[in-house]
Order: structure tokens, then sequence, then C-alpha cells
């Protein structure tokens, strides 16, 4: 949907609706994955890949408290480890999304 020059995309993830303003841009297109770490391998973060932002966390352990970081220049979720005790979580999701211009 286009507002006066700004695209109004609607994420969702977990149930909560997310509002992204972007500048319009033709051909313009948000591209988004899931990084997340579970099992053996699970800690408390997951980390976008380089030029992705997070746009939304989900957290292990019924735990729903999170912060969205910055770490040496990407961006991740942290999920809070009082949910569990001060235990790591059994796993982190992190919704990840870039602008990128599609070629007309």
């Amino acid at each position: 949907m286009k507002m006066m020059g700004i695209k109004l995309i609607v994420l969702c993830l977990a149930g909560v609706a997310i509002l992204a303003l972007i500048p319009a841009t033709n051909g313009a297109s948000l591209d988004c994955i899931n990084k997340g770490v579970d099992g053996l391998l699970a800690t408390n973060y997951a980390t976008c890949p380089q030029g992705y932002t997070v746009t939304g966390c989900s957290c292990g352990m019924a735990c729903g408290s999170y912060s969205i970081q910055t770490h040496l220049g990407r961006s991740r979720c942290y999920c809070h480890i009082g949910c569990n005790g001060g235990n790591p979580i059994d796993w982190t999701l992190a919704r990840c999304c870039k602008v990128t211009d599609t070629p007309q």
C-alpha cells in the first residue's frame, strides 16, 4: 500500500504486528529471513546477517522479555535470561529484514 510516497509494511511475528514505514522507491522490496539458535547451540542471542535489521524477536522458555541490540555492527535479539532463573533459554529467533532494489 502506498501512502504519500511511503510504503506501509506490516510484519507479523509471534502474533505481534510491527509497522515499518519505508521510503517508497520504485521497485523496492522487503527481503526478510529468520535467524535462530536452538538445541545444544542455544544462546540468548540471535544475530542477523550483515545488512539486515532485527524487526522482531521470539524467545524460548515462555520468555517474552527481549532487547534489540547492535553488536559489532550487526543487529541482534537478546532474550533476557531472567525468564529461566538465570540459565540459558532453549532457543532464540530473530526476524531480519532489509530493503532491496528490484531491477525493473
